[in-house]
């Protein structure tokens, strides 16, 4: 089995090798069954001799190619020109951060013999981060990310002070393009002025005022 561990989040690649090791490899033998390679430092000698070797009291074996775009060319034609002939008691995870536009051919090449798994950065955890989640429109991930930065202790004012300066001090009026882009800033404005005015008399929750303020500026048309 093959797989890509494409993405920027880590700790998440590491939790699905676990992962994968517990399921296929037999308890108390994983690390004589599972090894890590950085591409870079990979040669063809090595990797052949890694591919010919068989799992010990085992079902299967687990290899890792960190880094893999960097693997030599002779060794990404030599895998390209093996990958139907690959060992079935074996897992090939080939990891990268991304795919450089210069190694599309060689990732087209194998990707189809194997499962691609994106493991995408998760979104940095600040007001800020919460104002890109509300201008995607995504108020599912606005929400939990709000849920965090209370947790973390961010108090509402800072919360709605970094939204009131991404969606009106660094965006003023007068670069709208259009009459439609101009009417959805007004309306930001105003729901910013209505939390804002909540927080201060007290009306409602801070919480629960930034909870709907963030559901509405998602809202937006």
């Amino acid at each position: 089995m093959l797989y890509f561990f494409i993405g920027e989040d880590e700790p998440a690649k590491q939790e699905k090798i676990n992962s994968l090791k517990n399921e296929s490899l037999k308890k108390g033998f994983e690390d004589f069954n599972c090894e890590s390679f950085y591409a870079k430092e990979l040669t063809l000698p090595l990797f052949k001799e890694a591919l010919s070797r068989l799992p010990l009291e085992s079902p299967k074996r687990i290899m890792v190619i960190k880094d893999v775009f960097k693997l030599k060319d002779e060794l990404k034609d030599y895998f390209a020109a093996q990958i139907e002939k690959l060992p079935e008691d074996l897992i090939i995870i080939l990891e990268a951060a991304l795919i450089p536009k210069a190694e599309s051919a060689f990732f087209n090449k194998i990707s189809r013999y194997g499962k691609v798994i994106p493991f995408k950065a998760k979104e940095k955890i600040d007001a800020f981060g919460l104002a890109r989640a509300i201008e995607r429109k995504d108020a599912s991930s606005a929400l939990n990310l709000l849920v965090d930065l209370f947790r973390n202790g961010e108090k509402p004012e800072m919360i709605l002070g970094a939204l009131r300066h991404r969606f009106v001090k660094s965006d003023s009026f007068s670069s709208a393009t259009d009459n439609l882009k101009l009417k959805e800033k007004k309306e930001k404005v105003g729901l910013l002025m209505e939390a804002d005015l909540n927080l201060k008399t007290g009306k409602v929750k801070p919480e629960f005022a930034l909870e709907v303020l963030v559901v509405k500026l998602c809202g937006l048309a």
